[in-house]
């Protein structure tokens, strides 16, 4: 069977989870520009990017748990790889409530106010804590382990 993946991919996973972090990333970024700068598109582009970054992770959670069932995991990084899984969860939905939350707020219009952007870019901020420790673990099952690596 013909697959799209290059030769040195084990599978699709690695290539799918960069784009929520840089999503999300770019939004919280976005999100803390415009409490100094109020601007609807400034607005706008934080609640898409928020929005495109669940579904992204959506995608990197699925792809993970499918790719978890092919890469060989040596003894003992499966504790490792388990909670990589469950921290991916834990982002995934994290940022998938927000999103909601904050396409909510952006409907009401309530996101302009500045106590409520400050409580939502603070709130982004611990949605970047647990990408990092998702990526973390991730990075130890690839570089500590071995994990996904063609030998």
């Amino acid at each position: 069977m013909e697959t799209l993946l290059p030769d040195w991919a084990p599978n699709i996973h690695p290539m799918i989870i960069h784009f929520p972090i840089v999503l999300w990333t770019v939004a919280v970024f976005i999100d803390s520009l415009s409490l100094f700068l109020t601007k609807n598109w400034l607005r706008s582009m934080a609640m898409t990017l928020y929005a495109l970054g669940a579904l992204g992770g959506l995608a990197a959670y699925l792809s993970g748990k499918q790719a978890i069932d092919i890469v060989s995991v040596p003894m003992q990084g499966e504790l490792t790889a388990g909670s990589h899984s469950d921290w991916g969860l834990y982002t995934l939905l994290y940022f998938g409530l927000y999103a909601a939350i904050r396409l909510f707020l952006f409907w009401k219009q309530w996101d302009r106010q500045k106590p409520v952007g400050i409580i939502l870019v603070l709130s982004s901020l611990v949605g970047m804590g647990l990408i990092t420790k998702t990526a973390d673990l991730g990075g130890k099952l690839v570089y500590k382990y071995g994990v996904g690596i063609k030998k």
